[in-house]
């Protein structure tokens, strides 16, 4: 056997999408950061994803070290980040498919972690079923409680099928600003999970084991390069807890790759969460 087939696999199911910046065009999304992120810490990464032929053949280039399964799009999920003072506001200027239940079954057989990372709802209640009870899965939620208004941009919304997600998953995480600011509402999904972590930015953040919550603080740093870090943090807790099942531990270690990320001056360091060692061990 090969070191490579030796490597415990991170399996991410979400569409990479096209982020439009005034630099050019980039990939991101959920699956595309917490991916990167997951790979430097040592994992044997498979995405799940809906990508035109082509952009599928520009990630793959430029990311070689994750497999990218890339089922057939028109187009790429297209948005933009327009980060104010007041939050940040983002604009859909194209949408992919949703993921089939066929086409992530067999991959979550293998996989140590799956982590269901949606952008746009795209990993529907046929997808949550199939990965359900598949070992050790893990949610990052915004991507379930959203909607685009007629003008395009990304608005909150709650489907009903939300709350089977978060049951479904042994650790999930949310931050205020994705349920626009309803801590409540928010508290409530994470509770459905077996461990729920809900992030406020610079705030501390609240946790749940068991049904016991817990407030961890955060160091506040400047905020040089924000794209992504909540998927930095979300593939970093993962990780940690999937390997030592202390809350508190995986929170200070995620907390800590969050911070680096946050004030790095150059965009994707994804150097930063390198570490010696085996995936998982921090």
């Amino acid at each position: 056997m090969t070191a490579e087939a030796e490597r415990p696999v991170y399996l991410l199911l979400g569409n990479v999408t096209t982020d439009l910046t005034p630099d050019g065009s980039t990939f991101g999304g959920t699956a595309y950061y917490s991916g990167r992120a997951a790979a430097a810490l040592g994992y044997r990464v498979v995405v799940a994803t809906r990508l035109p032929r082509g952009a599928a053949r520009r990630l793959a280039a430029e990311v070689p070290e994750i497999d990218w399964r890339a089922g057939p799009a028109r187009a790429a999920a297209t948005f933009s980040n327009i980060y104010l003072p007041e939050g940040r506001t983002q604009l859909v200027h194209a949408r992919a498919p949703r993921l089939r239940a066929a086409e992530v079954e067999g991959l979550a057989r293998e996989a140590e972690i799956v982590h269901l990372g949606p952008i746009l709802r795209e990993t529907g209640p046929a997808v949550v079923k199939a990965v359900a009870g598949r070992g050790f899965v893990a949610l990052t939620g915004q991507g379930l409680l959203r909607r685009v208004d007629e003008r395009g941009h990304v608005r909150v919304d709650l489907p009903r099928s939300a709350g089977h997600a978060f049951g479904g998953a042994d650790v999930s995480v949310l931050s205020t600003e994705d349920l626009a600011g309803d801590v409540e509402t928010a508290k409530t999904l994470l509770a459905r999970s077996r461990v729920g972590v809900l992030t406020d930015g610079a705030g501390a953040m609240e946790a749940h084991e068991g049904g016991r919550w817990l407030r961890f603080p955060v160091v506040e740093r400047p905020i040089r390069n924000p794209t992504g870090t909540g998927d930095v943090f979300a593939a970093v807790l993962f990780s940690a807890y999937r390997a030592t099942g202390d809350l508190r531990e995986s929170l200070r270690v995620s907390a800590a790759a969050a911070a680096r990320w946050i004030s790095e001056p150059k965009p994707e360091p994804f150097h930063l969460l390198a570490e010696p060692g085996a995936a998982g061990e921090l």
